[in-house]
């Protein structure tokens, strides 16, 4: 008997992956069946499917998740920042703004427009 393959854990699953949980347990598929099918656990395919019948939609719901500490102003802010002076640190970046965020957020944006 082969050994199971591993896992991966602590992953949410994609729209893609829920909407092919969707399909196989509504063609009549076992929640195991489908658990080693998209390498998920059972436990997160019985949530989905629990979800779908339940509310009648397989998509997360929006809002879930920490409030913003920044607004698209100050997003923009650190952003121009970043362009004017490219060796600025994130604590002028931070003074200058003028909201109590953390290096990581400042990190973020910056990535988010590939600088």
């Amino acid at each position: 008997m082969p050994g199971k393959r591993a896992r991966r854990h602590f992953s949410q699953l994609s729209e893609f992956e829920r909407g092919l949980i969707i399909g196989m347990k509504t063609a009549g598929w076992s929640t195991r069946r489908v658990a080693g099918q998209v390498d998920r656990s059972e436990c997160a395919v019985r949530n989905c499917g629990e979800q779908w019948t339940g509310e009648g939609t397989h998509a997360r719901k929006t809002g879930s998740g920490a409030t913003r500490k920044t607004t698209r102003r100050e997003d923009r802010r650190i952003v121009q920042q970043a362009l004017v002076d490219p060796t600025v640190t994130h604590s002028t970046i931070r003074a200058d703004v003028g909201v109590a965020i953390v290096p990581q957020i400042i990190s973020r944006h910056l990535a988010e427009e590939n600088l």
